[in-house]
């Protein structure tokens, strides 16, 4: 009797964890749909830089890089829910970082905790994200 129903909950924790894997990869593909339907707001961004004066590109131009930042972000985060690594982890919060620190960084204290965290990032990834842990996720 105990065996059945200790087979039963396993059964149950399979599906739940094969119903999770379904729906990131669903939200996963959503996210990939969406940043192709935005390269065309690239587009004219990049094209506005161009045909725009001296003074306003400044801003367009910021614009194209926190919405191509952001898209990058969004990649990445696809990226992440498909592979389940710990590396993939690092690489999202470190592309945040730098989306946040080239667009809207207002102070040097703004830039340098961001440089700070950058470089907690590249020592985690460098010591703490050793092969067994690869091998282990």
């Amino acid at each position: 009797m105990i065996n059945k129903f200790e087979e039963k909950l396993k059964n149950i924790k399979l599906l739940i964890e094969k119903f999770t894997i379904i729906i990131e990869v669903l939200l996963a593909l959503l996210i990939i749909f969406t940043v192709i339907l935005s390269i065309k707001d690239l587009i004219v961004l990049g094209i506005n830089v161009f045909i725009t004066e001296a003074n306003a590109s400044y801003e367009i131009l910021q614009g194209f890089l926190s919405h191509t930042l952001l898209l990058v972000v969004g990649l990445e985060l696809a990226i992440m829910l498909i592979s389940h690594t710990p590396g993939k982890v690092l690489q999202v919060i470190l592309y945040a970082i730098a989306r946040k620190m080239l667009v809207s960084s207002a102070n040097m204290a703004d830039i340098l905790l961001g440089v700070i965290a950058l470089a907690l990032i590249f020592i985690t990834d460098k010591y703490l994200h050793t092969k067994e842990t690869k091998r282990m996720l």
